[in-house]
């Protein structure tokens, strides 16, 4: 029996997880079949730009279809004008060590920030003051707060009473993956070049928020974690969470959401959650979980928040639609929105 057990663990640290690594990265639809139809037993209903999956033990839920899950191109394609917006970055920092590359990526914002840093000790916020020393963009301010919610809680918590004071947000943080081994490596640096990867990046992001309606920007997703893109062991937590900011919703409505939790947005369009009379103290203690704490179910309710609001929400990527005009962006940003409070 453990000869048999341990030759499974070899097929599967040797062949199995080395073969799935090569598909998430070069054959996502491979990796996807393998995912949901090896891994788990899956249905898959038609319906219209969306998928209803039926996993079996498992959540149900509304999938966007590939070809239509639009994200827009970063830089516009076209000279785009300075926004007159306050801006703060507001940072978690768990891992000090990335505080010189945080502090050189927030220097592409081309305007005046502040930037907000959450740590968990008083030893990493020494080395994460010592890192930004010479940040002149703005005022920078480090704060430690307890080890709980991972970025969420110390965001949107820890520095709640910031955002008043400011017309658009950046929410970055050290991330690592550690639990994937090399699966999610470029994770990090997909989210930080698609948020923060030069200047002209970040002035098109700044645009696309100067639209009216647009609440939230993030980066398409990072094609290794697609077929994470669902409820997980997180759906009753999220549908509670939001029940309690007054926003009802099901298995019925798309299941989108800024995996990694990272993403520029209006504070306006987070209101309720910031608002609401979270603290710490819901949020478990850090015991290196990977799923299902209240943390998990802020980052799927991000999204459902920002339409309650009455704003939208769009993904952007280096490959997405071009926008050649500022007219063409407008349309564009309406072809890249999918509704999380549509029901399919």
């Amino acid at each position: 029996m453990n000869l048999c057990h341990s030759a499974k663990n070899f097929v599967r640290k040797n062949l199995l997880e080395p073969f799935m690594n090569f598909c998430a990265r070069n054959c996502p639809l491979l990796y996807e079949f393998i995912f949901y139809h090896v891994y788990h037993t899956t249905r898959r209903e038609n319906c219209g730009d969306v998928f209803f999956i039926r996993i079996k033990d498992g959540e149900n839920f509304i999938q966007l279809k590939r070809e239509k899950d639009f994200a827009l191109k970063i830089p516009l394609d076209f000279q785009t004008t300075a926004v007159k917006f306050k801006v703060a970055a507001v940072v978690h920092i768990f891992y000090p060590e990335l505080a010189t590359e945080m502090k050189n990526l927030l220097m592409n914002i081309p305007c005046a920030v502040d930037v907000y840093i959450s740590t968990t000790s008083n030893e990493k916020k020494i080395a994460i003051e010592k890192a930004f020393s010479d940040f002149n963009k703005g005022r920078v301010v480090v704060k430690v707060f307890p080890n709980r919610g991972r970025d969420v809680a110390p965001a949107f918590i820890g520095f709640k009473n910031i955002y008043k004071d400011y017309d658009a947000c950046l929410h970055i943080h050290s991330k690592k993956s550690p639990h994937a081994g090399d699966l999610l490596s470029g994770w990090r640096d997909h989210l930080y070049k698609n948020l923060l990867g030069n200047p002209e990046i970040v002035s098109s992001i700044l645009q696309i928020l100067a639209n009216e309606r647009v609440g939230a920007v993030f980066p398409q997703y990072f094609n290794p974690i697609r077929v994470f893109i669902n409820w997980g062991a997180n759906y009753l937590n999220t549908k509670n969470l939001l029940h309690k900011l007054g926003i009802e919703i099901d298995n019925q409505n798309l299941i989108e959401f800024p995996a990694g939790s990272m993403f520029w947005f209006k504070p306006e369009a987070l209101a309720p959650l910031l608002e609401s009379n979270l603290t710490f103290e819901d949020f478990p203690e850090e015991l290196g979980q990977v799923d299902g704490t209240i943390a998990h179910a802020i980052e799927r309710a991000f999204l459902f928040i920002v339409e309650s609001r009455g704003f939208i929400w769009v993904k952007v990527d280096e490959n997405g639609l071009k926008s050649s005009s500022a007219a063409n962006l407008d349309e564009n940003i309406l072809k890249a929105w999918h509704s999380v409070l549509k029901k399919y």
